[in-house]
């Protein structure tokens, strides 16, 4: 690899960023302290460095549901369809809905994939029908709603640290006890909606920003996240990161070995989603990164190799994120602009696109 990772749309990213945007996908709250030791760089350093990387898009800390809550919530992937010409116009509109958390511009047989997701099946089917297929532009979607979550891009790593570093990390103490799942509070929305802003916020931000004591503060983002049901995530501007290409495949696997393939594919280093679907001929979405275009016929012979009861029914390369998970992002793949996910809300009240 290249002293410096390039992108015809901007600079690319130094081989010491990586190192910090992997400690971070590690450990996404981890001190400064403990990521200079991590890296042998002092805390300043590591401090400056990676404000330059938020501020320019090129990196950030952002939630994600963990699993108890994301079994709580209808997640869809949704294929649209739209008149000729009016596909950016479309996923521009789509973007800014707190519902829709992530838009792709796809090949194959569809314009965009979106992944939305609402509290309830009658929401979804209501936010399809009567705000989504109404919107100038869209011709025709089909739906796939998700039964379980395997992989999520939050487990993908750069694999840029070396095992010392990665042992440095460990060893400084970031892990914590389970906690039981609780009811979320309004607090707890309003503490994942400014999240969503910067998943490094401090605690002193966090409890101004939320109305409420430092302590409450710290208490109630430690629960959530012990109880799993958030998870922090650090997420990279994908074409600067040495892994440009993203492809996916949807495929039927036997009912009865789901989940043992599932988690096979989970394991692979590329996988950034593996999903259990329904409602349509497939019953799996699998999704990877990877170094380039070659790779995308090389993986289909690691899953035919590996995987051989998985029968590949279609296949999608994303030629462009223009949301990934609340972040709006440009044509090399840095935030601009942020959507808090409200996945938990009507869709229907007064923020509703609609």
């Amino acid at each position: 690899m290249s002293d410096r990772l390039q992108d015809p749309a901007g600079p690319g990213i130094e081989e010491l960023d990586l190192s910090l945007i992997n400690t971070l996908q590690l450990d996404p709250r981890a001190p400064w302290s403990r990521v200079g030791r991590a890296l042998d760089l002092d805390p300043v350093t590591v401090a400056r460095r990676w404000a330059r990387l938020r501020d320019a898009g090129t990196a950030w800390v952002t939630p994600q549901l963990g699993p108890p809550r994301s079994a709580q919530v209808f997640t869809a992937l949704v294929e649209v369809d739209c008149e000729a010409g009016r596909a950016p116009e479309v996923a521009g509109t789509l973007a800014t809905w707190p519902h829709v958390v992530t838009v792709e511009h796809t090949s194959g047989g569809r314009d965009l994939m979106l992944t939305v997701a609402v509290p309830s099946l009658s929401s979804l089917s209501r936010y399809l029908m009567e705000v989504l297929e109404a919107l100038p532009g869209v011709r025709t979607t089909r739906t796939q709603l998700v039964t379980r979550i395997y992989a999520q891009g939050g487990a993908w790593r750069l694999r840029a640290l070396d095992a010392r570093q990665r042992a440095r990390l460990a060893t400084a103490g970031n892990g914590h006890a389970a906690a039981a799942s609780r009811l979320l509070t309004e607090h707890d929305r309003r503490l994942m909606t400014r999240l969503c802003v910067d998943g490094r916020t401090s605690l002193a931000d966090l409890a101004s920003d939320t109305g409420v004591s430092v302590s409450t503060a710290r208490r109630r983002l430690h629960a959530l996240l012990t109880s799993g049901d958030l998870v922090l995530r650090c997420e990279v501007a994908q074409p600067l990161s040495g892994w440009p290409v993203c492809a996916g495949v949807m495929a039927h696997v036997p009912g009865d070995a789901r989940d043992i393939i599932a988690q096979q594919l989970a394991a692979l280093p590329e996988t950034r989603l593996c999903l259990a679907v329904t409602g349509g001929k497939a019953n799996l979405y699998y999704g990877a990164w990877l170094r380039s275009l070659e790779d995308v016929q090389q993986l289909e012979y690691k899953l035919a190799e590996q995987v051989p009861r998985l029968t590949i029914l279609d296949r999608v390369v994303v030629l462009r994120f223009v949301k990934r998970m609340g972040r709006i992002l440009d044509a090399a793949g840095r935030s601009t602009e942020v959507v808090p996910m409200d996945i938990w809300s009507d869709p229907f009240g007064p923020a509703n696109p609609g």
